[in-house]
């Protein structure tokens, strides 16, 4: 009775995962396994009314999904060198996933030739590492292919390399189903769009942005900046420096979010605020040739 008690809930950071999958089959199969630890396929498929290939299926993904990171936990870092898988994990994969093959007939017909071997090395690594399901990996090598023609032309295609940085990072975002997939790309096109506005802003015009410059812009939009206080922000920038100097503006900008300024009637109360003295006077113009002249006569009189 103790080790069914024991057994009886499933913790905290397995709900996590299993809520962030979103999918029943795979909590429903964890649910029995915590009150039946070690049960068989044939004797789980019985009790939850399912085929025992669909709970082998279940409880792969099961497995995937348990090894995925939380948020604000572990991260996955890729490898140096990518790694490589022997043939044999090729051949396990397709066996215990009927849509694997279909990933690389997908890659193919991205690539427009047969995978090269560390192609599929990185197509293994995001299921068996990464944790991500065929339909999300399909989504991703989409992805990758439509950014990279965006950005270098339509003949050009994804390397090995950058498909797996992107798997990565979609991997630490936890996105491991198609409503999180389209949710990212949403996102990531809108981000874009921002991207490319704030460019035309600041006169950046037929080029892609430096990694620094995306990294600046990046921040401000995350800051949460309207365009018309950016605008500000770089006149002010090239008035005082005769340039768009991206430090001294990012300076600007850092110093107006940490005082909550955002938006142009933000920006105006706080320049009103400054402009009053302080003993609640009027602020009188100064002729400095005039001051100058003064301190003159004063000077004299007192030799």
């Amino acid at each position: 009775m103790a080790d069914r008690e024991k057994n009886k809930y499933i913790d905290a950071a397995a709900a996590e995962r299993l809520i962030a999958a979103h999918d029943a089959e795979a909590a429903l199969l964890a649910i029995y396994l915590a009150l039946h630890p070690g049960a068989e396929d044939e004797t789980a498929a019985a009790v939850l009314c399912r085929t025992r290939a669909e709970i082998a299926a279940a409880r792969e993904k099961l497995g995937r999904i348990l090894r995925a990171p939380l948020p604000g936990g572990e991260k996955f870092y890729p490898e140096e060198e990518p790694k490589q898988y022997p043939v044999k994990d090729y051949l396990s994969a397709a066996e215990k996933e009927a849509a694997f093959p279909s990933l690389i007939a997908e890659l193919t017909r991205i690539l427009g030739t047969v995978p090269s071997r560390s192609y599929i090395d990185v197509l293994l690594d995001a299921y068996e590492h990464l944790g991500m399901p065929p339909e999300v990996i399909m989504m991703l090598l989409n992805h990758c292919a439509d950014e990279c023609r965006r950005r270098w032309g339509e003949t050009r295609r994804p390397t090995a390399k950058a498909i797996s940085a992107e798997a990565y990072r979609w991997a630490n975002r936890e996105i491991l189903t198609l409503e999180l997939a389209d949710e990212y790309i949403a996102r990531f096109a809108k981000r874009r769009e921002d991207k490319s506005r704030v460019s035309e802003l600041l006169g950046i015009r037929g080029r892609d942005l430096t990694a620094t410059e995306d990294k600046y812009i990046e921040s401000w939009l995350e800051m949460g900046f309207s365009d018309e206080v950016l605008s500000e922000a770089l006149d002010r920038t090239v008035t005082n420096t005769g340039a768009l100097k991206w430090a001294y503006m990012n300076r600007i900008l850092e110093s107006w979010h940490a005082k909550g300024i955002h938006s142009p009637s933000e920006l105006e109360r706080s320049d009103e605020s400054r402009a009053k003295p302080r003993g609640g006077g009027r602020i009188e113009h100064v002729d400095e040739d005039e001051l100058a002249r003064t301190i003159g006569r004063i000077m004299g009189d007192r030799t």
